[in-house]
């Protein structure tokens, strides 16, 4: 092959793995770029469901055992934490019943409620009681959820994101917050028990 030849075979451009490399890396970057200026909410919001989906799941498998639903989501990862006063079954979990940690240590407050800085700065998520139908409800209750990240969980909890609705219609409801913080609660409903 001539020196001409090879030279112009050189300088023709770039091949198609080199192109695929640079459209890699900037796919990257792009995705980078876009989590470091907030674009990521959307992955906020689907890890904040998820939180909340297997919290609710490790307090059932704790009843599952225990029959008892802790007040505190420490007690899901720390028996000592499942006093009397901090059970919805007004007893102490008995050492022998509790079977396991039924879920990941997270960092909690002085409640014993997980701290979700990790997933969306100043949320606090607790597991929540009330009346409703024929028995009591168990939801888990996120506190401190900006007030578009509530319209957002609804709209993929629910298919709407309409915050008149609740538990007798729905799995989830939320109630955006008004004032200058525009933050309220975003609740998932995990168990409803009769009487």
């Amino acid at each position: 092959m001539s020196r001409q030849t090879r030279l112009k075979r050189h300088c023709g451009g770039f091949t198609l793995v080199e192109l695929g490399i640079v459209v890699a890396v900037l796919l990257v970057l792009a995705v980078g770029v876009g989590y470091f200026f907030g674009v990521g909410g959307q992955s906020r919001n689907a890890a904040l469901l998820a939180f909340q989906r297997t919290l609710g799941d490790a307090a059932l498998r704790m009843n599952a055992n225990t029959n008892c639903i802790p007040r505190q989501v420490r007690g899901l990862f720390d028996n000592a934490a499942n006093q009397a006063a901090n059970t919805f079954c007004g007893i102490e979990v008995p050492v022998g019943t509790w079977k396991q940690p039924y879920m990941q240590p997270t960092d909690f407050n002085a409640g014993g409620d997980a701290v979700v800085n990790n997933i969306m700065s100043g949320v606090v998520v607790s597991i929540q009681r009330e009346a409703g139908g024929i028995g009591q409800r168990y939801f888990t209750r996120s506190a401190g959820v900006p007030n578009a990240q509530i319209l957002e969980m609804l709209q993929e909890c629910n298919g709407n994101n309409d915050t008149t609705v609740g538990f007798d219609r729905f799995r989830c409801r939320g109630a955006p917050g008004g004032g200058a913080a525009a933050t309220g609660t975003f609740d998932m409903l995990f168990h409803s028990a009769q009487g």
